[in-house]
């Protein structure tokens, strides 16, 4: 890889992260097509097509699906992201749903410092070869978010915000009150600072295909004015961005030139957009291509995203070039995906 990280190691441990908000308990399972007979095992669907195909065949009718449950396990942008930069050897803050009064058991393994301001959501994760689907209620919170952050964490939450290298916001999509806190995280922790660009603001939005559009801009533009404050990137795979695109009235399909209209119109530093074959770093020095290494048969694909992103996260903190950053991305969550295990510095050397 040509990137001599482990002697980066002190570096490494003494850039802060602070992420949020989110937490769930996934149930990870995967889809019986048949079951075992004889000498004949059970198989499952194997792509997401394979499947949809199944359930378009059951219409007007009805049908029955068995479930075969791999694991339970920590979910969410916020874990998955935590726990790998942790891995990493960074040193991560953590305000999440991670629990009640306390971090839930389920979250102890991550090498975080954990503030827990709400039960996690339950969700349960259909895994194929060719990606995974979610299944999960709506989470609402009876008090204010704001309230419940500032409380889990003693009223620290703004200073932490402020005083990190790097703050992540995760998983607008799926939370209802996620922008009223993006907000308040602006506004208390770097409205009233000036500028410091050499420290970053990273989002995910996550799969925003049921928000409306006029949610989608707003949000958009919030990073914009992040963006003014620290280097923002925006971090989308392949559907997210071209959900973007439509929301916000792009005609065009093509990943590079969506990056470069959301980076104009909104102001945002950077936007990086990653897919299956294919990752991008659209930024005020042009655009960044890299091929990705494709995983025909994953161990896991659940957190590949995550992966990406925290070693993203990581690259930009240490200040690699672009090319580097992106090569440090794809090879982290490619060999997350082909080992089912996040990875470690060590495995990253070539």
């Amino acid at each position: 890889m040509g990137l001599n990280l482990l002697d980066r190691r002190a570096e490494i441990a003494s850039r802060r992260i602070v992420v949020g908000f989110d937490g769930f308990a996934d149930t990870i399972a995967r889809v019986v097509r048949e079951t075992a007979s004889g000498s004949r095992p059970e198989s499952y669907f194997p792509t997401i097509r394979s499947f949809g195909e199944y359930l378009i065949a059951q219409a007007e009718k009805s049908c029955s699906l068995e479930l075969k449950i791999q694991a339970r396990q920590l979910g969410g942008n916020l874990p998955y992201v935590s726990r790998a930069a942790g891995f990493l050897g960074l040193d991560v803050t953590c305000i999440g749903m991670l629990g009640e009064n306390a971090p839930d058991p389920l979250f102890q393994e991550m090498p975080c410092r954990l503030y827990a301001f709400a039960a996690p959501g339950e969700s349960t994760c259909l895994e194929f070869q060719d990606g995974k689907v979610f299944l999960a209620p709506q989470y609402h919170l009876s008090a204010d978010p704001w309230q419940l952050v500032l409380g889990a964490t003693g009223g620290a939450a703004p200073r932490l915000f402020a005083d990190s290298d790097l703050l992540a916001l995760l998983n607008w999509s799926e939370l209802p009150f996620a922008q009223s806190l993006w907000e308040r995280v602006y506004q208390e922790s770097l409205a009233d600072r000036p500028p410091q660009m050499d420290r970053w603001a990273f989002f995910d939005l996550c799969d925003c295909t049921r928000r409306p559009a006029g949610e989608l801009e707003a949000v958009l533009g919030l990073i914009g004015r992040f963006a003014e404050k620290r280097t923002a990137v925006l971090s989308l795979n392949e559907n997210e961005t071209l959900v973007t695109a439509r929301a916000v009235g792009l005609e065009t399909r093509d990943l590079a030139g969506v990056g470069g209209a959301l980076r104009e119109r909104f102001g945002i530093t950077e936007v990086l957009i990653h897919t299956l074959h294919e990752s991008l770093l659209c930024t005020p020095r042009g655009v960044t291509r890299q091929a990705t290494r494709f995983i025909p048969e994953p161990k896991i694909s659940t957190g590949a995203g995550d992966h990406f992103n925290a070693a993203a996260c990581l690259g930009a903190v240490l200040g690699l070039t672009d090319q580097e950053r992106l090569t440090l991305s794809n090879r982290f969550s490619s060999l997350y995906v082909e080992n089912g295990t996040t990875p470690s510095l060590e495995d990253l050397a070539l």
